[in-house]
């Protein structure tokens, strides 16, 4: 479980800091008032805390003697204090907190919790730095890697390049520009090639100043330059800003691609991504690719009789049901109304089979409950193997499959004509 020390004297911040810490999911506090607290608290044998929030000025430990503490014992830890020092606080970034944030606006409270709901995520995000000089490439990484990043590192446009393709999970790219043989230009127009900018950022870096070289960098799809020689604060903010813009996006995306009710795929993705999709899918010997349409039987008859609120209830609960028959790869969609797809990848005709008529036994067994009430649902499933290339076939022999099976008694699997 995710501990957190918070260091602080006056009850005022405390109360607000830990009704913070609950809003982004950190329960388990250990609060401190001074020095002493403090150390006692790290002593204790509950498990060392994962991060530290800390005021700087304590009774017992006037002169921020709690971040050597800290230090110490190896916590990644934040600075929050009303204290404005300019030597203090470049004393302090030098030690390497993750951050010194005054308490100087209604505002800074906010700034740490998303700060620290960042760092809860940060270690599933790739950053990558290209630069030649191992010297430079390795101070950027140290820099990145205080808010928990998972660095990778290139030292030419090729080697960057294979690391993007090996892994997916890099979102942003820091690139010097001035490289011998291939430099920050030809990586970025190769890269703007295989990756779009709304998936893997790139900002420039370089230690000259010319205007010319941040315009090109962003005109060949950069969506940020900065000076190396900038603060590691400045640095930090641009990489968390560029990597917020890229998280909206995949946001937007999710959201243009899932159905809001059963947060399923919906129409518009099982159309148009599916086929992409499947190019990525092996067929071993004795398998395929299968395509089930599914529609819920009297579906009408449950929102007329029961009402439009337990129909929801009833997608809702029909999305888990077949959400649970999927392993990795296979997609599962709402086309609309009570109507629904799943892709199957790679399997054989009995596997499928099983799966769908499994589905019916359960359904059977499974009544939806709702403000008091019950109904038993079913389903009738039209299947069909499911081609590379071929999707708009596999879609029609389905639902000609599913007709089938309504036509002739519902609450069926018809996957053969």
């Amino acid at each position: 479980m995710q501990t957190t020390l918070l260091v602080e004297d006056a009850s005022f911040f405390e109360k607000a800091i830990v009704k913070k810490l609950h809003e982004v999911g950190r329960n388990q506090i250990m609060v401190a008032r001074n020095y002493a607290e403090a150390e006692s608290c790290l002593n204790l044998p509950i498990g060392e805390p994962d991060l530290a929030l800390v005021d700087l000025t304590l009774p017992d430990a006037p002169d921020g003697e709690i971040v050597d503490l800290c230090e110490k014992w190896k916590i990644p830890t934040i600075v929050f204090t009303s204290r404005f020092d300019a030597k203090t606080r470049s004393k302090m970034l030098e030690k390497g907190v993750i951050d010194y944030v005054l308490k100087d606006s209604p505002g800074s409270l906010n700034y740490v919790a998303d700060l620290i709901r960042k760092l809860a995520k940060n270690p599933s995000i790739g950053i990558l730095v290209l630069d030649d000089a191992a010297v430079e490439r390795d101070a950027i990484s140290k820099i990145i890697s205080k808010h928990l990043y998972k660095v990778y590192q290139a030292g030419s446009t090729d080697e960057a390049l294979e690391c993007l393709a090996a892994n997916p999970d890099i979102k942003l790219v820091l690139a010097d520009y001035f490289m011998p043989d291939k430099d920050g230009f030809a990586f970025l127009k190769a890269c703007r090639r295989l990756h779009d900018a709304e998936k893997v950022g790139v900002i420039g870096m370089s230690s000259f100043a010319n205007p010319d070289n941040r315009v090109r960098f962003l005109k060949y799809g950069a969506a940020d330059f900065v000076d190396k020689n900038c603060s590691p604060e400045e640095l930090l903010l641009r990489v968390s800003q560029n990597l917020d813009y890229i998280y909206r996006i995949e946001e937007l995306n999710n959201m243009a691609m899932r159905d809001a009710l059963t947060g399923l795929y919906n129409r518009r993705y099982l159309l148009d991504e599916t086929a992409k999709v499947m190019k990525g899918w092996a067929v071993t010997e004795g398998r395929n690719h299968w395509l089930a349409l599914l529609d819920l039987d009297s579906f009408k008859d449950i929102n007329d009789t029961l009402g439009h609120d337990f129909g929801d209830a009833v997608l809702k609960s029909f999305a888990r049901h077949l959400a649970g028959l999927t392993k990795e790869n296979d997609i599962v969609a709402r086309l609309g109304g009570d109507e629904f797809c799943i892709v199957y990848c790679n399997r054989s005709e009995d596997e499928v089979a099983q799966s769908l008529q499994g589905l019916l036994e359960t359904l059977q067994a499974s009544p939806v409950k709702f403000d008091g009430q019950e109904h038993n649902i079913q389903t009738s499933i039209g299947a069909s193997v499911l081609e590379e290339d071929k999707f708009d076939t596999a879609l029609k022999t389905a639902d000609l499959r599913l007709y089938t099976a309504k036509r002739t008694g519902r609450g069926q699997l018809v996957a053969a004509d």
